[in-house]
């Protein structure tokens, strides 16, 4: 079934047959925002904040193809957080994991190996990814 056939069957005669809550119940106008600056909300130093697309699908369901990552270099990561690293020269996005002497960067695909860092390898952490912007699909 196609997208189009889809809302042929929900959608008859002007009205939308079923009905999904998105949000709370039972808020009313006066707690709309009428605008809000997502460079104020999710970049707190401009200068240490940068954008990357995510490429592949190692970090999926967390991230997909095409997310953009709003990386915050000035942050130090902590063990579980999302970072940004070089390893060999090569950008990846992954999750940080520091056990005792060994880090690992952790693929939330678990389709995925993790990579083992060892000494004979070259890790730079680039910096934390503090928000994801995702576009989702609009049908014409």
């Amino acid at each position: 079934m196609t997208h189009y056939e889809y809302l042929n069957l929900i959608y008859k005669d002007g009205v939308w047959g079923k009905q999904v809550a998105c949000g709370l119940f039972g808020i009313s106008e006066d707690h709309f925002e009428s605008y809000q600056s997502l460079d104020e909300r999710f970049i707190k130093n401009k200068a240490s904040t940068f954008f990357f697309e995510a490429t592949g699908y190692s970090m999926e369901p967390m991230i997909f193809e095409r997310d953009i990552l709003i990386v915050d270099r000035a942050m130090t990561p902590v063990s579980g957080q999302i970072v940004v690293a070089s390893v060999n020269g090569s950008f990846v996005c992954k999750t940080y994991i520091k056990k005792k002497d060994q880090v690992i960067l952790r693929s939330e695909n678990r389709k995925v190996q993790d990579l083992m860092i060892t000494k004979e390898m070259e890790m730079h952490l680039f910096g934390v990814v503090i928000g994801i912007y995702r576009k989702f699909p609009v049908f014409d």
